[in-house]
């Protein structure tokens, strides 16, 4: 009798293979008997809970369906994929398989259980459980009144739910958007995951699952030397510098997922405000101009934006702004009534729009409230903006432009401006921005800034009585501009670093991720 058992096990286990690979080509039919009919000598060995029905466990996973709150988009594609298809990604010959290789199941749960290198905490998902249903599934050994058909529901839609939260997420971010930006600083428009993006994920996972988990990971030079950083960190022991390394690693991986709304191109400029440091990257020639930059100081910061340059302007005057002529300029005229001559600054009034002389102005009457003055910088020498200027669309005027302060490059702290970025090697900048080398016009470009020619037609220019001197000029092209934040960031030689929170965003990042459970 024993041997006879042992026996209908095996040709149990035989028949839930058969029956688990026939749901993969079956759609709707009746109940799938275990045993075939040349076997029914045997049927009273079986037990009822391991008969598998496609129908049985379509209606099981229905029921979780009307549970399912649709909170968010990949919640609406998977509702929609189980109630519009008979299809299912999970329940074929891999699932009970012996051979690693074409264990698809178990190379999600693997994806999932190492999430922790993505600077994420694994209990997001429930693997646990899931190991726990297939283990039941491949021993044959139903436990807590489980049936095969809820077992197999159970293992089908847990692991759908999770693929596409974890690809969702990974692909965009795991924060909610509410919780990405401090409340001071303007918000860089972002892509998100949308219903589209989650279908696509399923049918990714339907063409080739092995291919869809190794596509979906984050592939930038940043994020992998982040992750490669985080690991080596890891190693450290728990210790205050270990934490403090962890936790700048885990905010800034958070904000490498997170995908500019606006599309970078092959082209494009990043201005690290964190850093102090500005990279204009040419991916088609694959080279990076990298400088010094000044940003905005704490009381004065730089907003984060995305943008477009499309023009600069040689030689620009300056329009002071009233906050500054109210916050500085005034209290400094107060003290050295010689301001407005040394900084070459002209004042007019704002109703006739005639030149005032300031030294017929009382402006201790103005300090605190609206200036019915406007002030003026004389361009080229001296002028704040220095000699070259890039603009953009954005509605904080602020731009990148050229300085006369050239010390303030030398500085380890270079958050020193009103709101702007100066720019350490503006020349090259603009030499970046063309859509295609041009010595001459290059040259046009240094003789406007008093920088010498170097091509031969370059230096027949200034000697030439038809010659205007270049004042500005209109990309062909506008090149995208984001001004971002990054605590932990990559230089062009390829070497990590870490910079100081000058404006500490990182504090309320990192909270969120603790209290969304982020944080492994």
């Amino acid at each position: 009798m024993e041997e006879l058992h042992m026996k209908s096990k095996c040709l149990l286990w035989g028949v839930i293979i058969v029956s688990i690979s026939c749901l993969a080509a079956c759609k709707k039919e009746k109940p799938l008997s275990p045993i075939p009919d040349s076997l029914a000598s045997l049927q009273e060995l079986l037990n009822p809970a391991y008969q598998i029905s496609s129908d049985s466990i379509h209606l099981i996973i229905h029921s979780y369906l009307n549970e399912n709150k649709q909170a968010t988009p990949w919640d609406s594609a998977l509702v929609a994929h189980y109630q519009e298809s008979d299809d299912f990604f999970w329940l074929n010959d891999s699932l009970v398989s012996d051979k690693p290789a074409v264990q698809v199941a178990d190379s999600m749960l693997y994806w999932l259980e190492n999430i922790s290198q993505h600077g994420i905490n694994p209990r997001l998902y429930p693997t646990d459980s899931i190991r726990k249903d297939l283990q039941q599934i491949r021993t044959l050994q139903l436990r807590e009144g489980k049936t095969m058909n809820r077992l197999l529901a159970d293992v089908e839609y847990q692991l759908t739910a999770a693929y596409l939260s974890y690809v969702c997420q990974l692909k965009f971010g795991f924060l909610p958007s509410e919780d990405r930006w401090n409340d001071s600083i303007c918000r860089i428009p972002l892509k998100n995951y949308d219903k589209d993006f989650a279908t696509a994920a399923l049918d990714s996972l339907r063409m080739n699952a092995n291919t869809a988990f190794h596509q979906i990971q984050p592939s930038s030079r940043l994020y992998l030397k982040m992750q490669e950083e985080l690991a080596r960190v890891n190693t450290w022991g728990e210790t205050d510098t270990t934490d403090y390394y962890r936790d700048r690693l885990l905010v800034n991986m958070e904000r490498a997922r997170w995908q500019y709304a606006l599309d970078k191109g092959k082209k494009y400029v990043v201005a690290n405000v964190a850093a102090f440091m500005l990279q204009a990257i040419n991916e088609e020639t694959d080279s990076i101009l990298e400088m010094r930059i000044c940003v905005g100081s704490v009381k004065n910061k730089t907003p984060l934006l995305s943008s477009r340059i499309y023009y600069m302007e040689l030689n620009p005057f300056w329009n002071v702004p009233q906050s500054i002529i109210r916050k500085e300029i005034i209290p400094t005229y107060r003290r050295d009534t010689t301001y407005f001559t040394r900084n070459r600054m002209k004042v007019y009034d704002n109703k006739t729009g005639l030149q005032v002389d300031p030294h017929s102005i009382k402006w201790a009457k103005y300090a605190g409230k609206g200036v019915p003055y406007t002030v003026k910088q004389d361009n080229k020498t001296g002028n704040s903006l220095g000699r070259i200027i890039f603009r953009f669309p954005n509605p904080h005027s602020v731009y990148l432009h050229d300085t006369p302060s050239r010390w303030a490059f030398t500085r380890k702290n270079r958050a020193v401006s009103h709101g702007c970025v100066r720019l350490q090697k503006a020349l090259d900048f603009s030499f970046f921005l063309l859509n295609k080398q041009d010595s001459l016009l290059e040259d046009r470009i240094r003789i406007a800034m008093d920088i010498k020619p170097v091509s031969e037609e370059g230096k027949k220019l200034p000697i030439s009585a038809a010659y205007r001197e270049l004042k500005h000029y209109s990309l062909e092209k506008y090149i995208p501009l984001f001004i971002d934040y990054q605590t932990v960031y990559l230089s062009a030689d390829n070497k990590l670093s870490y910079c100081e929170d000058i404006y500490k965003y990182d504090p309320s990042i990192l909270k969120a991720m603790n209290d969304q459970n982020l944080k492994p």
